[in-house]
């Protein structure tokens, strides 16, 4: 009985459901006025519908046939969202402040949002929160079945914190934190499946070395353009610091001014001819 206890104990958490908050502030909602927010949502295959709890009494089964799903908030506050597990993936779309007498609408907004937690059922992080202006706070961790993270909180300059561990299901780590300049610290190992990080860390405070990339890694353009605060990589071995098939090219790679144009000096050197001639420095 006791190995079972102790399996039972240390077996690790399932995330159920999805979570952001959302708030409404007097920049949102005034007075006479209303805010709708508008999604696109899908569900799980074999599920007819997505779970949601609005955080503000209601909860709903939203249709699998409605792909854009919209909540309606009066009264100025924060909010706790829960997408059930029978969400494959969501993406916030826009939001509107609407007069309550007429309907009409009065302006495009953008509440505040949290990401909290990312449910392990979740299928697809791509453009989740990308362009969001109102999103804040810390990165959650991924999802165990997510398997893209195109776009996930590209452009989220008002995020902090550092960058989470990638989740074992994820391939697509496309531009995945391009422009979150206020997300900071070392960069995680890839997924041992990617196969894309094309702007990934662009113009982020990532820091330190660069982990290696896996042999399924096709393409890494601009992937540390403008990370000013790296100081290296892995290895200093030329033809493991960039394979020579790294985005389908053969022989000789040429785009490594791209993947670290404007990135920090010591990690620069490594692609130059300052550090084993592997590439000629552009001019």
């Amino acid at each position: 009985m006791m190995p079972a206890v102790i399996q039972m104990l240390s077996a690790e958490t399932v995330n159920e459901e999805t979570i952001f908050d959302i708030e409404f502030t007097e920049e949102h909602l005034a007075e006479g006025l209303y805010c709708q927010v508008q999604f696109e949502v899908s569900a799980k295959a074999g599920c007819d519908a997505v779970g949601v709890d609005w955080g503000d009494g209601q909860s709903q089964d939203w249709p699998k046939t409605s792909r854009t799903m919209a909540h309606n908030w009066s009264v100025r506050g924060r909010y706790r969202v829960r997408l059930d597990r029978r969400l494959r993936w969501f993406r916030f779309t826009t939001a509107y402040a609407i007069d309550s007498a007429s309907g009409s609408v009065r302006a495009t907004v953008r509440p505040y949002v949290n990401a909290i937690q990312w449910g392990d059922f979740v299928e697809s992080a791509q453009g989740t929160y990308c362009g969001w202006r109102g999103l804040r706070g810390t990165v959650p961790k991924w999802g165990k079945s997510i398997t893209t993270a195109f776009c996930c909180y590209q452009g989220g300059a008002n995020l902090t914190g550092g960058f989470p561990k990638w989740g074992p299901s994820i391939t697509d780590c496309t531009a995945a934190f391009d422009g979150c300049t206020g997300l900071a610290g070392p960069i995680p190992a890839w997924p041992k499946a990617a196969t894309d990080c094309d702007q990934c860390y662009q113009y982020t405070g990532a820091s330190g070395i660069i982990p290696a990339w896996p042999e399924t890694m096709a393409s890494a353009r601009s992937c540390y353009q403008g990370c000013v605060d790296l100081t290296g990589a892995w290895t200093d071995d030329p033809a493991l610091l960039m394979p020579e098939t790294m985005g389908g090219q053969t022989g000789a790679v040429t785009c490594h001014d791209d993947v670290v144009k404007d990135a920090g000096e010591a990690l620069r050197a490594l692609f130059y001819e300052d550090w084993g001639w592997t590439r000629q420095r552009p001019q």
